[in-house]
């Protein structure tokens, strides 16, 4: 059977849908149920990068800054980042995390790579980076 090319859109966003609603029962299996998958996407970034921008957290996670600044927002609300400012330009303020969201760093560490484990599952390594590659190229064409 040949695999339909016009439905990749749709099956994009069956992916999408799943994986947000598989991040989402781990997050409340985990007692995170203040957090949404979105969120995760921050905490994962800055797990990495210690301390960015909102305009750099933003490009990183790819969404609208306005959108960043909302979940960030939220995100300080509920104690698990904060603002700063950075000691290279005082104009700019920094989104780093706060010790709650550190006591969380292994949980989303073995969440990320179970969501990754199960996109991937049944792929070889070649598969895997070839599925990276042409998913990003087609995400460039946006």
């Amino acid at each position: 059977m040949t695999p339909r090319t016009n439905g990749i859109v749709f099956l994009a966003a069956q992916l999408r849908d799943q994986a947000y609603a598989h991040v989402t029962s781990e997050l409340k299996r985990l007692g995170l149920v203040d957090l949404a998958p979105s969120h995760g996407a921050i905490l994962i970034t800055l797990y990495r990068e210690k301390a960015l921008s909102l305009k750099d957290l933003s490009v990183r996670i790819n969404k609208k800054k306005s959108s960043t600044t909302e979940l960030v927002d939220k995100l300080i609300r509920l104690g698990y980042v904060e603002k700063t400012t950075s000691t290279e330009d005082q104009r700019v303020k920094l989104v780093r995390l706060t010790p709650k969201s550190l006591a969380h760093k292994d949980d989303f560490k073995v969440l990320s790579e179970n969501v990754n484990g199960r996109v991937y599952k049944g792929f070889s390594e070649d598969e895997q980076q070839q599925f990276t590659y042409l998913l990003s190229k087609a995400l460039k064409n946006y």
